[in-house]
């Protein structure tokens, strides 16, 4: 497999640092959100080797993670270049900003901790963690929807 790094988050939003305290579970976060928005933007055609991945990097400061597509290698003599052709498509294409349904996504991430730590000092039971919360993942949200859309019909 050969891979294109397309960075942790797009490139003109902010991300987690490392270093940072709970780094690890923020970029993994972030970046499980970016590779998810990727996919719906760019979906792979069945007869094309490729997929979106998040890998780990050494760094002096510790591991980074990051978005890539990984593609396969052209086999034998036989030139293939559907997988280059679609990872670099999706390299120049890629956008700068989150879409509607990843700052969503962000956004639950957020409330949820937000409303667990609120909570942490307090015994809680299963049944007593709001339901939209207690999945662990966000809803499946409609892909062409925006975000004022969004919150209107998936309250945080």
């Amino acid at each position: 497999m050969n891979y294109i790094e397309l960075g942790p988050v797009p490139a003109e939003e902010s991300c987690a640092q490392v270093g940072a305290p709970d780094y690890e579970r923020n970029a993994r976060r972030e970046c499980g959100v970016f590779r998810r928005m990727l996919e719906r933007l760019f979906p792979v055609p069945e007869d094309v080797d490729a997929r979106f991945t998040v890998r780990q990097y050494p760094h002096d400061f510790g591991s980074y993670f990051e978005v890539c597509v990984a593609y396969g290698a052209p086999r034998g003599g036989f030139i293939n270049t559907a997988p280059s052709d679609f990872a670099f498509r999706v390299e120049s294409e890629t956008p700068s900003h989150w879409d509607a349904i990843a700052q969503y996504e962000l956004a639950w991430y957020e409330r949820r901790d937000a409303y667990i730590a609120a909570v942490s000092d307090q015994r809680m039971t299963p049944g007593e963690v709001p339901a939209h919360y207690a999945a662990g993942t966000p809803p499946r949200l409609p892909v062409q929807a925006k975000f004022h859309e969004l919150l209107a019909a998936y309250p945080l």
